[in-house]
Formats: C-alpha cells, sequence, structure tokens
C-alpha cells in the first residue's frame, strides 16, 4: 500500500456508515499543507524494533497487513488491516486537556470471503489521546480501540504477533510470524513517489505465516496461509499532475515476492511513475524503477454502488527479469466504501519467470478512479 496521505478531510472522532460517508478516494483530494512537517530526502539505516512503532513528527503513517487463508477443506478468505495515522499539527498542542491530540487515527478493516463470492468491509477513527488510539515499538502495538495488531519484535527484524478485528458481521483473530526478515523498499529505505522528489521511509515483510481464525455472520472458520506487511511514514501529499495509484504486492510460490506501483499522470500514461522491488527465492533483491516495469491492464469492472469503474485483471512484466505476471482477482467487487473510496482486493497470479511457470497470491489497491476509465 502506498502511503501519500490517507486522509481527504478532518476525520471525525466517531464512526460513520458508508451511507453517509462522504466517498472520497485517497487519491481523488490529498492533504498537502506539508509545513513544518520533516521531509524523506535521504536514505536511512531502519531501527528495529523502534521503527515499528510511531514517527509523529511525520504527516503520515501507516500500518498495513493483508493475506488470504484457506480452511481444511480449502474454503478461501482475504483479510486487510490498516491503521492510518495523520498529523493535524508539527507540534503537539498546548492545552492540559486529556483530549488534546496532534494526531489522528482511522482504522479500514475488510474480509474477502471467495466461495460465498461476499466482501465486507468496515472503518473506525478516533484521537490519539486517551488511550484510543496509537501505535508503538516495544511491545510492538498498533490499536484503534480494540482493533489491533500486536507482538513482540527484536533488534534482528522478528515480527511475531496477533491481529485482532471485530466487526458486526466479521473479524479474525490471527496469529503472525515473519518467514524472512524486513525488507527496505527503494534506494535503503528511501521509496520515491515521483519525478519531484517527493518520498516515504517504507519496508515490508513479504513473507509472514499466518493462523488462527475467521468469523463471518457468527460462524467461526480455522484457517491458515500467508500474509504481508507494510510500514511507511512521510509528509508528502500527491503531486499536482498525479490522479492516483495502481499498487500490487505478490507472494510466489516459488519464495519470490514482488512490489510494483504505477502512480498514473493525469496528463496520460506516457508520464505515469512507476517503482518497485522484486525478491527471488534466495533472498536477493533487485530494486525497479520505470523504465523497467510494465503494467497493462486486461479487464474491468463497473461498480453498481459508485459507478466506479476499476481495471481488475493485469498484466505486469519485467523484461529485465523475464518475468511476465498476470493477476486476476478472486471476486471483482472488493470495493471499499467508507468515509474514503478505493479498491483493495485479493488476487490470484500466474505467469512466467525465466521460461518456467509461476503462481501465487497477493493484494491489489487501485485510488483515484472515476466513473471514466483511466
Amino acid at each position: 500500500m502506498l502511503l501519500l496521505s490517507p486522509f481527504a478531510c478532518l476525520v471525525p472522532a466517531c464512526s460513520r456508515g458508508p451511507e453517509d460517508a462522504p466517498r472520497l478516494s485517497p487519491g481523488e483530494k490529498l492533504s498537502a499543507e506539508t509545513t513544518g512537517y520533516p521531509k524523506v530526502t535521504q536514505p536511512r539505516a531502519f531501527r528495529w524494533p523502534a521503527d515499528h512503532g510511531c514517527h509523529p513528527g511525520y504527516k503520515h503513517e501507516w500500518w498495513y497487513l493483508t493475506g488470504q487463508l484457506l480452511t481444511v477443506d480449502q474454503r478461501r478468505f482475504g483479510f486487510q488491516f490498516t491503521v492510518f495515522r495523520e498529523a493535524i499539527a508539527p507540534v503537539p498542542p498546548h492545552s492540559p486537556s486529556k483530549w488534546a491530540t496532534s494526531q489522528l487515527y482511522l482504522a479500514h478493516v475488510a474480509l474477502t470471503d471467495v466461495y460465498a463470492g461476499r466482501y465486507l468491509s468496515d472503518e473506525r477513527s478516533a484521537r490519539g489521546a486517551l488511550g484510543l488510539a496509537g501505535a508503538r515499538a516495544d511491545p510492538f502495538r498498533v490499536w484503534l480501540e480494540d482493533w489491533q495488531l500486536n507482538g513482540r519484535a527484536d533488534g534482528a527484524g522478528t515480527l511475531i504477533g496477533r491481529v485482532h478485528v471485530s466487526s458486526r458481521r466479521f473479524g479474525y483473530d490471527l496469529e503472525i510470524r515473519n518467514t524472512r526478515p524486513p525488507l527496505p523498499q527503494g534506494d535503503h529505505g528511501m521509496s520515491l513517489k515521483g519525478p519531484q522528489g517527493n518520498a516515504s521511509y517504507y519496508y515490508s515483510y513479504t513473507g509472514l505465516d499466518a493462523r488462527g481464525s475467521v468469523r463471518v455472520d457468527g460462524t467461526p472458520y480455522d484457517a491458515a496461509g500467508s500474509a504481508w506487511f507494510d510500514h511507511e511514514w512521510s509528509s508528502s501529499a500527491l503531486e499536482s499532475s498525479q490522479a492516483g495509484w495502481d499498487w500490487f504486492s505478490l507472494q510466489l510460490a516459488d519464495g519470490a515476492a514482488l512490489m510494483v506501483f504505477r502512480l498514473r499522470d493525469k496528463s496520460g500514461p506516457h508520464k505515469d511513475f512507476y517503482s518497485g522491488t522484486f525478491v527471488d527465492g534466495a533472498g536477493d533483491k533487485t530494486v525497479l524503477s520505470s523504465g523497467q516495469i510494465e503494467i497493462q491492464a486486461r479487464d474491468y469492472w463497473t461498480s453498481s454502488r459508485t459507478g466506479v469503474r476499476y481495471p481488475v485483471k493485469w498484466r505486469i512484466s519485467v523484461p529485465d527479469l523475464d518475468l511476465v505476471l498476470d493477476t486476476e482477482p478472486w471476486l471483482d467487487d472488493q470495493e471499499f466504501v467508507h468515509g474514503f473510496r478505493y479498491w483493495e482486493g485479493a488476487v490470484r497470479v500466474d505467469g512466467r519467470h525465466k521460461r518456467s511457470r509461476v503462481r501465487g497470491e497477493g493484494y491489489v489497491e487501485l485510488t483515484g478512479y472515476t466513473s471514466a476509465p483511466e
């Protein structure tokens, strides 16, 4: 998941349902006021476990966990857990009130039930005060009320935790454990987001074991699978010419992993900005940039709720790696429609790497789309 700004407006302290929420996309109207906040201008060395926690001086930050799970009888679920932090002032307020804070938090959670053909989602927001929401490194915990990801981490990058979500129609309690070390994205952790130098600090866990319980409409299911975790912080907004992004996190059955994204330019695809990272089964990393990545939409789906037309099938090519991957959603309708509107969904992968067939799974996020194709 890309990080520029998840908030299109000041988030209220209580949740709203999709029927009365302003249906915005994170790519449609991003907060551009970054005066007084530090900018990401050079690579940095990550420090574990400290960097799993909050970086409150930066304008925005998020912790993002997605994965796919199977039950014993092969019933498939996809899940998303995201907590966003947005600073509303570059310095903490001078107030004796326990409610006073310069930080707001927003959580997005979702569950894709492939067998039943349904996508369930929910949203909450809260102040970063009175223990309602926050993030800390040791012991590791990211939470908004009782939705949380917590556990333990160490200086070697080990991450062992549990994610808990309980919503009206769905929930999950999952244990996660990293099978690969954290991966600094971009240039030693500095991920460029456009030709004008916007950037974030960004690292990923591309291989996590996940197992536990999933609940749908009161029915529990034991399930296990794999997950992907991102943590990113920045003070950048979309550049004025950028409309939104297409982002992919793909885990291949041979142990390789690919993260790629395209920031779409309003003037046309010839000015789109690309970036990515490929990690092979042995853990060797290749950083990818514009000119090395080709992303082509192959089919579309139109939402009956919002009228938005999203590309849902894709071909991703990296000629330098002799890599071609086709992604297809398990369900077309994985549109998140609450205070924000975007498409975030579980996909399957089929393709070729160096003349060998490869399969896999992953997640795709699409923002900034309107009712007209882009």
